[in-house]
């Protein structure tokens, strides 16, 4: 399949890399000079008897994360649709114009064995929480909160990328047996199929501080052994596995991956309050 020259008002200028259901294409919007990412979805890589719904789906999410507009959330600008051949809309491509952001993943510096020291860790999580704080007072809820969709920029600016995409892309896949979300970083009510708000990504970071805390996944297997863990185990304190850790962070992991919702922080703020004073070696005052 060649390459398309536009998408809507867009020029494509290049391939970025595979989505789970379409290409992401390098943009410009050449209205005003700038460069984007546009985030595709060809309506035939969908189960047929539930595109419409899938696309009114992304459509919305689209729209809602579009109203977040904060310096660590990948700005969305536009969803449009391109109609197939001859205007057929069965062959058309729906897509997301977004903000282009040059950085690494957390996942490649995870992925490298790469230790930050503990002002990083507190910095990059206290950006992660602002994120998730601001985007849980206005409605939208990530639901895949993982080191691949954080994304560090050559100045060390956090951004947090897939609002609202995510939870589309990862359900109603042709694939069988595919999870919504990533399972080492779900929560249990992902898990449990039950609805997710705020407190469900709060989980996921919390994942993702212990990973920066002791270098390891807290839950780890075959799916069906993570689900089991997620849902029934505790992790290991993260001062028993790196002894450099602050004492205070055990209790605050434990909080953070508390397998019900209430009894977890309930806001990015509060998660961030406590993170803080735990990187000082101050226990986080009880409710």
């Amino acid at each position: 399949m060649s390459e398309p020259k536009k998408l809507g008002k867009y020029e494509i200028r290049g391939e970025l890399g595979q989505g789970a259901m379409g290409i992401v294409y390098d943009g410009f919007d050449p209205m005003i000079g700038r460069r984007v990412a546009l985030k595709t979805v060809r309506r035939e890589q969908l189960d047929r008897a539930e595109v419409e719904e899938i696309l009114a789906r992304f459509k919305r999410e689209a729209q809602a994360a579009g109203r977040l507009n904060h310096p660590n959330v990948v700005q969305i600008y536009e969803y449009g649709e391109e109609p197939g051949p001859a205007g057929e809309a069965a062959g058309g491509t729906a897509f997301i114009a977004m903000e282009f952001v040059e950085g690494r993943e957390l996942k490649d510096y995870f992925d490298g064995n790469q230790r930050f020291p503990m002002n990083e860790v507190v910095r990059i999580m206290g950006q992660l929480l602002e994120a998730l704080d601001y985007s849980h007072k206005n409605g939208v809820v990530h639901r895949d909160i993982k080191p691949a969709n954080i994304i560090l920029l050559k100045d060390g600016t956090v951004k947090v990328a897939d609002f609202g995409i995510a939870r589309i892309e990862s359900s109603n896949l042709t694939q069988a047996g595919s999870v919504l979300g990533t399972p080492s970083y779900m929560s249990p009510e992902q898990f449990m199929g039950q609805t997710v708000d705020g407190r469900s990504d709060l989980f996921s970071a919390g994942v993702i501080l212990y990973q920066f805390l002791t270098g390891e996944k807290p839950f780890t297997g075959a799916l069906t052994t993570i689900m089991h863990k997620v849902l029934k185990e505790d992790p290991a304190a993260p001062s028993e596995l790196n002894v450099q850790v602050p004492r205070p962070f055990d209790a605050l992991i434990r909080k953070a991956l508390a397998k019900r919702p209430d009894e977890r922080f309930q806001s990015g703020r509060e998660f961030a309050g406590a993170l803080k004073l735990a990187a000082a070696g101050q226990a986080a005052p009880e409710d």
